[in-house]
């Protein structure tokens, strides 16, 4: 707690004066005051807030911030005080940063968010106050039926928004349209049609497209109508359809943050750096849905995902079978479904039975709960030969489960050499040895993978997209859709 110091004279004075509504004098006694006590944080406040009282706002904003910075945790009144500078002045732009100390200080209302909202709407800030009336719903979640409509009128202000997919599974993109459709106007299309692509393509304003497949081939070649973003996960990087796109109609290319299949999409598509803009956005986990258990150290290993060849389950089987040898009480869980005709899965049915592992191997199927079916696991283990920014791993830390990854293209700039392996003896070292600590996994990934941040910066994308929108025919006769 920052300790007041003993009252001057003067300072005792002006404080009087200014209950008193004698604002000059008052301000000229805390002056008097502050020419010897330049850093009392509490004496800047007061002059502030009468600089406030006489109009003065950029000198109340001046001592109000320097209150703040003085005051530290104790800074509450001089960020209202400010926040309040700032509206009065015409800068509501200012007032949201200031949330989070007032937040911390137990000042921040719904009233308040709400005016800077007011004042955001009204200087044409639809973004800023969108944001500003999604974070009064979050303070108070009673106003939806008042501020409901408000949110539909500002939403409607702001460019639209169309999602399109190859693909029916939406697991990697559920959590950014959510976000997305908070904050525009939006629309889903899953495998449509030329012409159902072109008519979405025509009704929104920035089209972001889940996967480098052929569906962003197609639309890099219809006629340019609205910003489009396009998301590469992995497996699109090794096939043909990013040589085939027209880079020069995309706005921006989306990568998962893999270093090693961003080089090999550079092999793969000389200049495209130069073409389009590329954008890493590493995954997120959502870090409330996977809540964090201080769990011992047990004997449960757990693999998810898909299983299919390049996931390489064959050898973290044979992996595990080491481990088993020298402890038959551990056991490896399989959470996810086959993706081939058959032969994987017989190839490990047959494997596992002539390696006398029917008893400590078990294939769960796939689980809609991840983060439920991952409550008594202590390691979360993977074969692959390759992936992008692996989730599954991410969530099994937030849970506070130890990773052992097996080395892949560019883990190293995902994950510290200690959570990797490339020999069957590693594999067993990383589970054997080594101390067990759920905290440091799940801190890991609060500071690296979160989902907020994966959110914060798809929001920046979106906004530099909102601020060039492509100019919608008007008079001129509209694009043929193509056949």
């Amino acid at each position: 707690m920052v300790a007041e110091p003993t009252p001057s004279p003067a300072l005792v004075r002006g404080r009087q004066l200014a209950d008193a509504g004698r604002h000059e004098e008052a301000l000229a006694a805390l002056r008097e005051h502050l020419s010897g006590r330049s850093d009392d944080g509490r004496a800047l406040n007061d002059a502030g807030a009468i600089l406030y009282a006489l109009g003065r706002f950029e000198e109340a904003a001046e001592h109000l911030g320097r209150a703040a910075a003085l005051l530290g945790d104790e800074a509450g009144q001089a960020l209202w005080n400010l926040a309040e500078v700032r509206l009065a002045s015409g800068r509501p732009a200012d007032v949201p940063p200031l949330f989070g100390g007032l937040r911390r200080a137990g000042l921040l209302t719904a009233d308040l968010v709400n005016r800077t909202a007011a004042a955001l709407a009204d200087q044409g800030d639809a973004a800023g106050a969108l944001e500003a009336l999604l974070g009064s719903l979050r303070l108070a979640p009673g106003q939806q039926q008042v501020l409901g409509p408000l949110l539909e009128h500002v939403r409607g202000l702001r460019p639209k928004v169309a999602f399109l997919s190859d693909f029916e599974d939406n697991k990697f993109i559920k959590d950014i349209y959510s976000f997305i459709s908070e904050r525009y106007e939006a629309r889903w299309l899953r495998r449509g049609g030329p012409r159902e692509i072109f008519a979405i393509l025509r009704w929104c304003d920035i089209a972001w497209l889940e996967w480098c497949t052929g569906q962003a081939v197609a639309v890099s070649r219809m006629p340019k109508v609205c910003r489009t973003v396009v998301r590469l996960h992995r497996f699109e990087a090794f096939r043909p359809w990013p040589r085939e796109v027209r880079w020069e109609n995309i706005d921006a290319l989306v990568t998962v943050g893999n270093p090693s299949v961003e080089e090999h999409l550079r092999r793969s598509v000389p200049g495209i750096e130069r073409r389009t803009r590329i954008v890493p956005v590493p995954n997120g986990v959502d870090l409330a849905r996977f809540a964090f258990r201080d769990r011992p150290r047990g004997r449960n290993l757990a693999c998810v995902g898909y299983l299919s060849l390049h996931k390489n389950p064959m050898l973290l089987v044979q992996a595990f079978a080491r481990l088993h040898a020298a402890d038959p009480q551990y056991r490896l869980f399989f959470a996810g479904s086959f993706q081939d005709d058959g032969i994987l899965q017989a190839y490990l049915d047959d494997l596992i039975r002539e390696l006398g592992l029917q008893a400590a191997v078990r294939f769960d199927g796939w689980q809609d709960d991840v983060a439920a079916w991952l409550e008594d696991k202590h390691y979360l283990v993977t074969g692959s030969i390759v992936e992008g920014c692996p989730v599954g791993v991410l969530e099994a830390m937030a849970r506070g489960i130890r990773p052992v990854v097996h080395a892949f293209p560019g883990c190293s700039a995902l994950f510290p050499p200690e959570y990797l392996w490339r020999t069957v003896d590693e594999f067993c070292e990383r589970i054997l040895a080594g101390e067990y600590r759920p905290a440091e996994y799940r801190e890991f990934v609060a500071a690296r993978f979160s989902l907020e941040d994966q959110l914060a910066r798809i929001r920046d994308l979106f906004l530099d997209l909102e601020r060039r929108p492509v100019p919608k025919p008007g008079a001129a006769p509209a694009a043929r859709a193509p056949t």
